[in-house]
């Protein structure tokens, strides 16, 4: 019987802690390019040469705003966050195994 319990508990845990994950990332709020200030989309663009920009979204992390810019370069998808004043913060090359993740 406390076998029992304790999958039922285990299921419980999980199912909370997937809840609160998924709401974490609801914070993510897509938004037009044009939305996204002049000099996030600067810094965007001299960080990947060649880029043509095509997603936008926003979250607020640790207090500040942070833009999630997509677009390609050469036939490769990148992912770049930066600040509104323009401060990269993490550029990531898309690969195409990433297409078939669900992330």
């Amino acid at each position: 019987m406390r076998a029992l319990y304790f999958v039922i508990g285990l299921v419980l845990i999980c199912t909370v802690g997937c809840t609160a994950l998924e709401s974490a990332n609801e914070d993510e709020k897509e938004i037009p390019l044009s939305q996204v200030p002049a000099e996030a989309l600067e810094a965007a663009q001299h960080a990947v040469a060649g880029i043509t920009l095509t997603e936008a979204e926003v979250e607020e992390e640790d207090g500040s705003t942070v833009y999630e810019l997509e677009g390609t370069a050469d036939g490769i998808e990148y992912e770049i966050e930066v600040t509104a004043d323009g401060k990269v913060l993490e550029v990531e090359q898309e690969n195409e195994d990433d297409e078939n993740d669900d992330d």
